[in-house]
C-alpha cells in the first residue's frame, strides 16, 4: 500500500491534528524513556489515545457508504481492520503472535495476573508500534523522532560519564556499584542494552559522514558521541551488553562488508580494552565467572556452571517450567510466581534469558510465533537494505536492523524486553525497522 505525502485536504484537519498529536507523544516517549516509567506510561497512553481517536473517526466517517449494507459479522471485521495499523509486512505475524499470546492468558495458571499484564503491557507496547507506522509517514517526522532519541541518549550517555567519575549520577543518585554504570537505569545490564541499539545507530552515521565527505564537524561529533557510549559500555561491565555489542558487528558485516573496515579497528579496541578492564573490575573474564581456570579435581561441568553467573541453573530451571506446560505455557507474566512455589529460595531468579522466560509464559507456540515475527521482520530489513538508493534512509535502516539484531542477542542472556523501558524501545525499533521501509519511493506498491 502506497504511503501518500499529501497535502492535508479540509476533512483531513482532525486525522492531521491526531497525527501531530502521536508525533509528539511518541518523541516524548523516546525522550523520557531512560529516567522514567511514570512519564513514559503517560506519553504512551497519550499516543495511545491520539492513535485511537484517529481511527473511530475515520470510521465514522467511511461507516455510511462502506458499512450500512454489511451484515453482522462482516461489520466487525470492518472494525477490526479500522483499527489495524497502515498494511505492512508485519501485521500477519503480529497477528499470529498476539493469538498465541491472548491464549497463554485464556489458559494462564494466574488468569487475573496475564490479563493484567496483557493490557497493561503487551497491548500498550503493539499500540506504539500501531501509532510509529501510523503518523511517522515522512522523512521529517522520522527525523525530529531521531534527534528525540539521540538527544535523550546523549543525556543518558554524559549522565553515565559523570556517575562514573564523581560516584553519583545527577538526576536519581545512583551511586556506582562495584565499579559498574547504570546511569538512569536501575542495573547496569539495563544501561548497557539500551546502549547497543544506539551505538548501531551512531557507528553506521559516523561511516556515511565519512565516506560521503560531510562536513568535518559531524564526523568529530559523532566519532566524539561514540567513543564516549563505548566508554559508558565498558564501565557498565554488562556481559551480556559485549555480547550485544558483538551482534552488532556481525550484523554490520553481513548487512555491508565494506562498512567493516573501519569498524574492525574500533572492535579489536574495544575487545582489548573492555577484557581486561573486566577481570580488573569484577574479577571474572568474558564467560567464566572465576579468573583461576581448572583446580585439582574439578570437572569440565563444574567450569561451566562458572559461567554466566549461574546462568546455565537459570536456564535449567526455565526449561523445567517450559515441560511443565509446553504447548501455552504458564501464562504471560507468571514466571516469578511460578518459580516461587519452589521451596528452595535459591532459585527464585528470572531465567536471565527472554526466549526461554517467553517460552516458559507462553509455551513454545508464543516462542516460536515471537521468532517467525523476528525472521519475518530481519528478512525484509535486510532486502530493503540491499535495495534502498536514498543515503539517508539506508543509513538509518543498516542502524536499526544492526542495533536490534545487537539487542536481541544481549536479550539472549538477561531479561530485556521483559523491562518496562527496554521492552517498549523494543517495539519502537520494530516500529522504526518496518516504518522506514515504507519511505522508500522504489517499493511503493509492496507496502
Amino acid at each position: 500500500m502506497a504511503i501518500q505525502n499529501n497535502p492535508v485536504k479540509p476533512d483531513n484537519k482532525f486525522a492531521d491534528f491526531c497525527d501531530k498529536g502521536i508525533v509528539f507523544s511518541m518523541c516524548a516517549v523516546i525522550f523520557v524513556l531512560p529516567a522514567s516509567i511514570a512519564l513514559l506510561d503517560s506519553f504512551a497512553a497519550l499516543a495511545a489515545t491520539f492513535y485511537l481517536l484517529k481511527k473511530i473517526n475515520r470510521m465514522v466517517i467511511d461507516w455510511p457508504s462502506k458499512a450500512s449494507r454489511l451484515n453482522t459479522l462482516e461489520r466487525l471485521v470492518f472494525i477490526w481492520k479500522g483499527f489495524a495499523p497502515p498494511v505492512n509486512f508485519l501485521n500477519r505475524p503480529l497477528q499470529i503472535f498476539t493469538l498465541a499470546i491472548l491464549i497463554s492468558v485464556i489458559f494462564s495458571h494466574f488468569p487475573a495476573l496475564s490479563f493484567k499484564a496483557f493490557i497493561g503491557k503487551f497491548t500498550k507496547c503493539v499500540f506504539l508500534y500501531f501509532s510509529f507506522l501510523e503518523a511517522f509517514t515522512d522523512k521529517k517526522r522520522v527525523h525530529i523522532f531521531l534527534y528525540f532519541f539521540l538527544a535523550s541518549a546523549s543525556i543518558t550517555v554524559f549522565n553515565g560519564v559523570f556517575q562514573h567519575f564523581i560516584g553519583r549520577d545527577l538526576l536519581k543518585g545512583h551511586i556506582v556499584a562495584g565499579g559498574r554504570l547504570n546511569s538512569f537505569f536501575y542495573t547496569a545490564n539495563g544501561f548497557g542494552a539500551y546502549l547497543v541499539p544506539v551505538i548501531g545507530l551512531v557507528s553506521h552515521f559516523l561511516y556515511t559522514v565519512i565516506s560521503r565527505k560531510r562536513p568535518w564537524i559531524w564526523a568529530v561529533g559523532l566519532a566524539f558521541f561514540l567513543v564516549l557510549l563505548l566508554a559508558c559500555l565498558c564501565w557498565s561491565y554488562s556481559r551480556s551488553s559485549w555480547f550485544g555489542f558483538f551482534g552488532i558487528f556481525f550484523a554490520t558485516a553481513f548487512l555491508d562488508w565494506r562498512k567493516m573496515l573501519c569498524a574492525l579497528p574500533i572492535f579489536l579496541l574495544c575487545v582489548i580494552i573492555f577484557l581486561p578492564s573486566l577481570n580488573r573490575t569484577r574479577h571474572m573474564q568474558l564467560v567464566v565467572y572465576q579468573d583461576t581456570g581448572f583446580q585439582k579435581g574439578e570437572s569440565v561441568e563444574s567450569v561451566l556452571r562458572q559461567g554466566g553467573q549461574g546462568r546455565i541453573a537459570f536456564w535449567e530451571k526455565a526449561v523445567s517450567i517450559i515441560r511443565s506446560s509446553p504447548v501455552w505455557g504458564t501464562g504471560l507474566n507468571t514466571y516469578i510466581k511460578i518459580i516461587k512455589q519452589d521451596p528452595d529460595v535459591n532459585k527464585w531468579w528470572y531465567a536471565h534469558n527472554c526466549y526461554l522466560q517467553l517460552a516458559a509464559e507462553t509455551g513454545l507456540t508464543g516462542l516460536a510465533c515471537f521468532l517467525w515475527m523476528l525472521f519475518v521482520l530481519f528478512r525484509n530489513g535486510l532486502y530493503y537494505c540491499h535495495h534502498i538508493k536514498d543515503t539517508w534512509t539506508l543509513t538509518l535502516l543498516q542502524g536499526a536492523v544492526s542495533g536490534l539484531f545487537g539487542f536481541l542477542v544481549q536479550s539472549f542472556f538477561d531479561n530485556t524486553f521483559y523491562t518496562v523501558q527496554l521492552g517498549v524501545l523494543m517495539w519502537l525499533l520494530f516500529g522504526l525497522i518496518v516504518g522506514l521501509t515504507r519511505l522508500n519511493p522504489s517499493f511503493q506498491g509492496e507496502s
